[in-house]
Parts: C-alpha cells; sequence; structure tokens
C-alpha cells in the first residue's frame, strides 16, 4: 500500500519592506520532502513592466525544496535584469526571505 499525498499547506507572508512597500505572499506547498505548487504575490509595490511579476512568480513555484536562497536570489535578480525590469518598493532578497518565513 502507497503512502497517501500529504495535503498542501498554505502560508501567507505579509511583510512591510523597510523604505519599501507592503508585499504580501501566499504560498502553497507539500509537506517534507515538499514542492512549492503554487505562488502568489501581491501589495502595494510598483513593478515596470507588470509581466515581469508573472515571471517572477513562476521563479518562485519552480524552486528546488529544500530551498537554496542565495540561487533562488540569483535567479530573481536575473529575471528583473534580462527584462529591464524596475521593482520599487521591494528586492529579490526580501523575496526570499518571505519564501523561506512561509515555508518554515
Amino acid at each position: 500500500m502507497t503512502n497517501p499525498m500529504p495535503e498542501p499547506t498554505t502560508a501567507t507572508v505579509i511583510r512591510k519592506i523597510p523604505g519599501g512597500k507592503l508585499v504580501r505572499m501566499e504560498i502553497t506547498h507539500t509537506e517534507p520532502p515538499g514542492r512549492i505548487i503554487q505562488a502568489k504575490i501581491t501589495g502595494d509595490f510598483f513593478l515596470h513592466p507588470e509581466e515581469t511579476l508573472e515571471l517572477l512568480t513562476e521563479v518562485i513555484q519552480a524552486a528546488t525544496l529544500p530551498l537554496d536562497p542565495v540561487a533562488l536570489q540569483a535567479q530573481l535578480e536575473t529575471v528583473l535584469a534580462e527584462n529591464n525590469a524596475q521593482a520599487i518598493g521591494f528586492q529579490p532578497a526580501d523575496l526570499v526571505s518571505m519564501l523561506e518565513e512561509a515555508l518554515a
């Protein structure tokens, strides 16, 4: 008999970024060994072009667990750079930190 699939867990982290804006991250994931099923980032920050938010979310959803925060931050920075995107109100490191908190 196989083990049943673990129920997904949803965690929400809301953070006022120092010197920045309010950012909300909602993560749905399975328990260890775990994987991220869904990620959603909202808030009163600015991101131009706006489509970059979907790309950042895709990178977060594709992150392998256990999380490698240095690699993930580099991937998020690459997405911003490759799309000539400007994020006003948060940095990639803020998203990584929030993801770590959501997965804890």
